[in-house]
């Protein structure tokens, strides 16, 4: 079957004002419709991961008669054809061609569903079974909100050391900022498809996994649209991290492009990662950091007095974490948890102190921003139409 619907033909429209792009017109709440669901699920493989996730999908919406949700899933890459299961339980299957990023996928997703409600879902992200449930009656129930996304639960799949603490940490940062949020994310994220057209759906300049849901969640909310939430839609991740995945990715693909998006908007929330305890963390983490080095240079084991006190502190601000996962997996984790959690304050404020200091040293000399991994300045609507074969 041939892909006809592109997004231009879902009405998108975009204008440029000053350095933040945003919705030609206001968003407004919808109210009075009956919801229809669509989840869109990218994929770069048809095994691993993502067959226990997409077929929870198709089970939990079957349990409710079938009629719960549409299923779109979007292959990135050329690929080969999709397994006979999939396309058998009714699934819409489409292939980019070439790989383009989740952006992009997720932007063809939208482009070939019909519902009214768009749920983005990652494919190594296994729904609960009430999820759809609960997105279906959120929206149904609140108009005031155009977009809505949920937590990972606390009993995340791979069992190593770096893989729980991540996802934990992940699990605690959604479930303790309940409501409105600054942010979408595309992990478990749903939006009204009038909104996401409006805005230009996801930002396509972003080929790999990084900030591209925090992107378009800065345009619904410049644009007046309210985010959600909601930590009682949960998932389970299946991504297996290690030491050098999560820094490189927290690095590379969180940090540094999320420091530019800040500089861009000229506003720093204060949400989940960014809120005050989060920053004081931070701080913390660099200052003590500092400490031993400083001993080092003036010749004297005073400032070491200071690491008693401060990194007491730092566990304080978070003791919710780590009781949980004392809860979890014991005493050994609890402390494991506590170190990786100070180097990834550490590293994650280095890097926004050095993006910051560098484009404003780039600016000043007249230069692009310095590290500028994206070409943003001419960001047109997404096509979502090249290179398409849908099954």
């Amino acid at each position: 079957m041939d892909a006809t619907k592109t997004l231009e033909k879902r009405s998108l429209g975009v204008e440029k004002a000053g350095d933040s792009v945003l919705a030609v017109r206001p968003i407004a709440p919808s109210g009075g419709e009956a919801i229809s669901l669509s989840v869109i699920m990218p994929t770069v493989s048809w095994t691993g991961c993502f067959e226990p996730c997409v077929r929870a999908v198709i089970e939990h919406s079957a349990a409710r008669g079938g009629v719960d949700a549409e299923i779109v899933v979007v292959f990135d890459g050329a690929g080969g054809p999709p397994p006979v299961w999939l396309t058998d339980a009714g699934v819409k299957v489409f292939t980019t061609g070439d790989c383009h990023g989740p952006a992009h996928a997720r932007n063809l997703g939208a482009a070939e569903a019909a519902g009214n409600v768009l749920l983005f879902l990652d494919a190594d992200v296994e729904l609960a079974p009430d999820a759809l449930g609960r997105i279906r009656d959120a929206f149904a129930t609140s108009p005031d909100f155009v977009a809505l996304f949920g937590s990972y639960d606390d009993a995340p799949v791979c069992s190593g050391v770096v893989s729980q603490f991540r996802n934990l940490l992940h699990h605690h940062t959604h479930t303790s900022h309940p409501g409105s949020a600054a942010s979408f994310w595309s992990g478990c994220g749903a939006i009204r498809s009038a909104a996401f057209f409006d805005v230009g759906g996801f930002d396509e300049d972003f080929r790999h996994p990084s900030v591209e849901d925090i992107e378009l969640g800065l345009r619904v909310q410049a644009a007046g649209g309210r985010i959600v939430l909601d930590p009682a839609v949960q998932c389970k991740h299946h991504k297996s991290w290690s030491l050098r995945s999560m820094v490189m990715t927290d690095i590379f693909r969180r940090a540094v492009p999320w420091t530019q998006l800040i500089l861009e908007s000229h506003d720093l929330p204060v949400t989940l990662n960014l809120d005050w305890g989060n920053r004081l963390c931070g701080a913390a983490a660099l200052f003590s950091a500092g400490l031993v080095p400083l001993s080092i240079a003036i010749g004297s084991w005073w400032p070491l007095l200071a690491v008693p006190i401060v990194l007491p502190a730092m566990a304080w601000m978070h003791l919710d974490f780590y009781q949980l996962c004392l809860r979890r997996h014991g005493v050994a984790f609890a402390f494991a948890a506590f170190a990786l959690h100070w180097l990834f304050y550490l590293y994650s404020t280095v890097t926004f102190a050095a993006v910051v200091i560098g484009s404003k040293v780039s600016l000043a000399l007249g230069r692009l921003p310095w590290p500028r991994l994206f070409a943003r300045e001419n960001r047109q609507a997404p096509s979502g139409a090249r290179g398409r074969f849908g099954w």
